[in-house]
């Protein structure tokens, strides 16, 4: 009896471990496009005009659109791990490091390629958006690619009837 039962065990582990595999995706691969959770009508139309506001101001290069859809209080984290806190300090590097060492063409490139890969609603006042992008934003850093993937990553709130961003993590695909 004590055979079968760790028998069952391991093939019980083995299926969850294959099941497992069929929802992850290797680094070049996205996943399809998912919304999570059930939002008010209001809630969804308002995200995705942050979201249209967002890959806009970023395409321009426009400091002044862009940090107006954060709030006071945001953070930032980058690829390379800058951390920045507040629309003041998030502005100055934007608008004295980031932006003025890439032609526009690079953000327009970058928010050309966007996908959509999830929108996850946590009520209807909080919401999770992941959008990947491939772009020359810096080389990139698997063999035998010639864009650069990055992963934006954004916390949206709402705060007094506006939709804000309240965190930003970025990451890109490493070998």
């Amino acid at each position: 009896m004590t055979s079968y039962t760790s028998l069952t065990k391991l093939v019980f582990f083995m299926l969850a471990c294959v099941s497992t595999s069929v929802f992850a995706a290797e680094r070049r691969q996205l996943m399809e496009f998912i919304e999570v959770g059930n939002p008010e009508v209001e809630t969804r139309a308002a995200v995705n005009e942050l979201i249209e506001a967002f890959t806009h101001s970023w395409a321009s290069q426009d400091v002044e659109a862009h940090m107006a859809l954060f709030s006071e209080d945001a953070e930032w984290i980058n690829a390379y791990a800058r951390m920045f806190r507040g629309k003041d300090e998030l502005s100055v590097f934007l608008e004295q490091r980031l932006f003025p060492n890439w032609p526009i063409k690079v953000s327009q490139q970058e928010m050309a390629n966007a996908k959509m890969i999830s929108v996850r609603y946590l009520g209807d006042d909080a919401a999770v958006i992941h959008i990947a992008t491939d772009g020359e934003r810096g080389p990139s850093t698997i063999s035998d690619e010639t864009m650069r993937r990055t992963h934006l990553h954004l916390v949206a709130e709402e705060r007094g009837g506006d939709w804000l961003i309240v965190h930003v993590a970025i990451m890109d695909a490493r070998e």
